[in-house]
């Protein structure tokens, strides 16, 4: 018989798109860290909307949450997946990441976040809230390491 108190929750899907945002700079390569809306340091991600692509919606995350307006996506780094529960309805989550270079310094963080910064990638390594996410920052940041190196032996060739 059906027991009313055990009835079954359904999992919803919720699909998002984000980045690992550098910029090249004399000193070095700087990644992009947001402070979310628990104040805790992140990478800007955000929802797909209708008709969206996945690329599509990293970019306008990152621009809408920063401010940065060029933006030039670089590569894959692949997916985070979570449960997590809102409003006691449980949600399995899939967030896409890109390496994403950005040709803009400036700054203006949205009222969705409490702060946005330009850091070392040995600082971005450091401060990275959420456990999951580490993975995704640490191949990025082995794959700007090879994309300056590629772009040095290009220049060495010539």
């Amino acid at each position: 018989m059906n027991n009313p108190s055990r009835t079954k929750n359904k999992i919803n899907l919720e699909i998002s798109a984000g980045g690992v945002v550098f910029r090249k700079e004399k000193g070095g390569i700087k990644i992009l860290l947001i402070k979310d809306s628990y104040g805790r340091w992140a990478l800007p991600k955000g929802k797909i909307e209708k008709e969206e692509t996945i690329i599509s919606t990293a970019l306008r995350e990152i621009r809408e949450e920063t401010g940065l307006k060029k933006l030039n996506p670089i590569d894959s780094l692949g997916q985070v997946k979570y449960f997590y529960r809102l409003n006691s309805q449980l949600i399995f989550k899939v967030v896409h990441y890109f390496l994403v270079e950005s040709l803009s310094k400036k700054l203006a963080p949205n009222e969705e976040i409490q702060d946005a910064q330009w850091v070392s990638e040995e600082e971005a390594l450091k401060r990275i809230a959420y456990r999951n996410t580490y993975p995704i920052l640490k191949k990025a940041c082995q794959k700007i390491k090879e994309t300056k190196k590629e772009s040095k032996d290009e220049k060495e060739s010539r």
